[in-house]
């Protein structure tokens, strides 16, 4: 279980600096103009639900582990 609370909030951090990157390439913020792209806002709030589900579900783990042992 100690390895798990070192990867998961490592994970959850990747997954949403993905789907943040892809947000911003997806209205052009690169390109210095802002394109308002459904499919780009999207992956932001998908990007932000899945990080802190799967960071919620490790601290919830934690904490079933730890009243176990």
């Amino acid at each position: 279980m100690e390895r798990l609370k070192k990867i998961i909030p490592l994970a959850s951090l990747v997954i949403f600096l993905i789907c943040l990157y892809s947000f911003l390439h997806g209205n052009k913020v690169f390109e210095k103009r802002f394109e308002n792209d459904y499919v780009a806002w999207y992956f932001l709030a998908k990007g932000i639900f899945c990080s802190l589900a799967l960071y919620i579900l490790g601290l919830i783990l934690s904490k079933l582990c730890e009243k176990q042992g």
